[in-house]
């Protein structure tokens, strides 16, 4: 029996992941069992007649003997058992824990881990960095799926592109012990990929190796590379980790390359970004994430679009995400930015629901950064912070805070580290950010200085931060000011009604801040966290604040998912916010 038990062992544990910790203790348990089973068999038998017959009763020199085996049987055991015990972390045989992923704290920093940098563009007319950029991004979502294997998150690893910097620093700073890199030489329909695997403490090579193909086989290319890695690291492929690596979904090379190029464009033009996204599309009307992409640079146009263009932008968003999302169920990346879609189009439960998908399916710092944004706009801060201290966490890069931090702070009048927030914010940014922190302090010589400082030709500036600074000390020469501008169909500007309800504000109008900024929530929530500022307690003071974010259907996402951090309920039929 006790052999047969430990062939079922040896055959069954490694394969399902259960160390050689168990395996001991079923042994220490037969040796202390086998010495007992030994008294047993000997001082007692069963006869043909199913009596039990003591056959040592006239033997005592052998019951003594048995006895002594058997207390030395247990001494062996015990000392087996208690000799592995200290290697056993506490919680190690619940059943409940993965017996797989169990290490001791000594150990844990030893786990494989790994950091992909952009491979280097090596072609003849050195414009096809954008293709080394998407090797290397594929290599990584896919390594994400190897099991016992930590990956960098992409923007930390990109984050060292055209840089001198040393593998060992690299690895320091992104908390590895190694480094993927590598370079391509494409050439008309041949590329060239070099990839190679290195131990950064030391810098020597892990694994390196040279792939001559024709351009469509790239996918196989990235698939062997991924397989490589995982033998070199001793890690291998997880449950969906056998199809992670099809270009991005797609095996049309043609649409691939249109995909990476929009992806590499998508920062500094937007236009050109979603018309090569479009492109792929047509190439390959099945392509998920390049309809998630288009769908998600045509929503981020809310930002600098007047109000009058947002319906439609929102509408073609939404068709366009949940074209990816039906396309590819599983795809986290397409989840979350069809909740960012969903919570634009008011409908917060579902948006939440997606959220709670998206990060079952990949709890990145991108999505987790999404889902933050979701709950400061509808005004649960804390919950904001929680999910964005969680993305911090899961993706440091080197200390870098969530960008949107510096609105957060202001709505929890943490005003000081709002000013240390602006240090991650695009320097274009930072004067108008100076001024909502000075507003929402209501620190007037503040105030005056960020408006001089805002950009003297700007629409924004010329039609009313620069004339309201001209009147600033008289509260009706403002306030007639910032009611002709509203009027004013002639200049516009994206945040044009926003800006107006905040000096409003200011300047102790609340019902006029209340009128102008809801004419703007109500068709675009981009800016809706502005309803959560400190200058703005006054305003969710009035009753026709609770029509509004009724209206926004805020009031039944709270009711269902929990309530705004300045809200509370009345009973079952009213609130209050302060």
């Amino acid at each position: 029996m006790c052999f047969i038990t430990l062939q079922i062992a040896d055959v069954t544990f490694e394969p399902l992941g259960i160390g050689t910790t168990v395996l001991k203790i079923i042994i220490a348990v037969m040796l202390l069992a086998l010495p007992i089973v030994a008294y047993l068999s000997w001082v007692f038998d069963i006869g043909p007649d199913e009596k039990v017959h003591r056959i040592t009763s006239n033997k005592p020199w052998l019951e003594a003997s048995i006895t002594a085996l058997a207390l030395v049987g247990l001494g062996v055991g015990c000392w087996v058992v208690l000799s592995n015990a200290n290697s056993i972390a506490p919680g190690q045989l619940d059943s409940n824990v993965d017996a797989a992923k169990l290490v001791n704290p000594s150990e844990a920093s030893e786990a494989p881990s790994i950091a992909v940098l952009p491979f280097a563009d090596m072609s003849p007319n050195g414009d096809q960095e954008y293709f080394g950029d998407g090797i290397a991004d594929e290599l990584l979502n896919g390594l994400v799926r190897l099991e016992g294997l930590r990956v960098a998150g992409r923007t930390s690893s990109f984050s060292f592109k055209g840089s001198n910097t040393t593998h060992t620093a690299i690895a320091q700073s992104l908390n590895v012990a190694t480094i993927l890199e590598g370079s391509i030489r494409k050439d008309r329909n041949r590329i060239r990929i070099t990839a190679q695997l290195i131990n950064a403490a030391d810098g020597y090579h892990l694994w390196s190796q040279t792939y001559d193909r024709e351009l469509s086989d790239i996918f196989a290319v990235q698939e062997e590379i991924a397989g490589s890695v995982s033998g070199a690291l001793g890690v291998r492929l997880g449950v969906g980790g056998v199809n992670a690596f099809q270009g991005a979904g797609t095996t049309n090379i043609e649409a691939y390359e249109a995909y990476l190029k929009g992806m590499d464009t998508l920062l500094n033009d937007r236009s050109e970004a979603i018309r090569l996204f479009e492109r792929a599309t047509q190439l390959d009307p099945n392509y998920s994430a390049a309809w998630s992409q288009m769908g998600s640079a045509t929503a981020s146009g809310l930002w600098d679009s007047n109000l009058d263009m947002v319906p439609e932008l929102v509408e073609r968003a939404y068709t366009l995400q949940l074209r990816a999302v039906d396309l590819d169920p599983e795809s986290a990346q397409s989840a979350a930015l069809l909740g960012t879609i969903l919570y634009v189009k008011k409908d917060w439960l579902r948006s939440e629901a997606t959220y709670i998908k998206a990060l079952s399916l990949l709890s990145d710092r991108p999505n987790l950064e999404q889902y933050g944004n979701f709950f400061m706009r509808n005004g649960r801060s804390t919950a904001a912070l929680e999910q964005w201290e969680k993305a911090e966490t899961v993706e440091r890069l080197d200390g870098q805070r969530v960008i949107l931090r510096v609105y957060l702070a202001l709505i929890q009048e943490r005003f000081a580290e709002a000013r240390e927030a602006l240090a991650w914010y695009p320097k274009r940014r930072t004067d108008y950010l100076k001024l909502l922190i000075a507003l929402n302090e209501r620190n007037s010589g503040d105030i005056k200085a960020a408006i001089a400082a805002l950009p003297p030709a700007a629409i924004s500036t010329t039609s009313l931060f620069a004339p309201v600074l001209r009147v600033f000390e008289s509260r009706e020469q403002v306030l007639t000011l910032l009611r002709a501008t509203k009027a004013d169909t002639g200049s516009q500007w994206p945040s044009k009604l926003h800006d107006i309800a905040l000096l409003a504000a200011f300047f102790d109008a609340p019902e006029l801040a209340l009128r102008t900024l809801g004419e703007e929530v109500s068709i675009s929530t981009v800016r809706l966290q502005s309803l959560w500022y400190p200058v703005m307690s006054e305003v969710r003071q009035l009753p026709e604040f609770k029509t509004l974010v009724t209206d926004l259907n805020l009031v039944e996402y709270w009711r269902a998912s929990g309530w705004a951090d300045l809200c509370r309920p009345l009973g079952d039929d009213d609130f209050e916010c302060n």
